[in-house]
């Protein structure tokens, strides 16, 4: 036996792919990807998925805390490297 993998980006040409390989006689079984993440590496994907959890759960930070926060590490980093 041999296995066939293909990849489908148009979701209308299932239906004839399909339709196509049972008139070949052949058997086939649809897997749906709900979970596309194109070619970013395992690692980046992980990152993504905890991010999007954390933001979910509520552990997140404006963008006017994050810029006020780093306004003040530079402002810290220039006084430390004129002083």
């Amino acid at each position: 036996m041999t296995t066939l993998t293909v990849e489908i980006d148009k979701e209308r040409d299932l239906p004839v792919l399909q339709a196509l390989l049972s008139r070949m006689g052949l058997k086939f079984q649809v897997e749906e990807d709900n979970d596309d993440w194109g070619d970013l590496p395992e690692a980046a994907i992980e990152g993504i998925k905890a991010g999007l959890a954390d933001g979910e759960a509520g552990r997140v930070h404006s963008h006017e805390y994050v810029m006020a926060l780093m306004e003040e590490k530079l402002t810290q980093l220039r006084a430390k490297k004129n002083g």
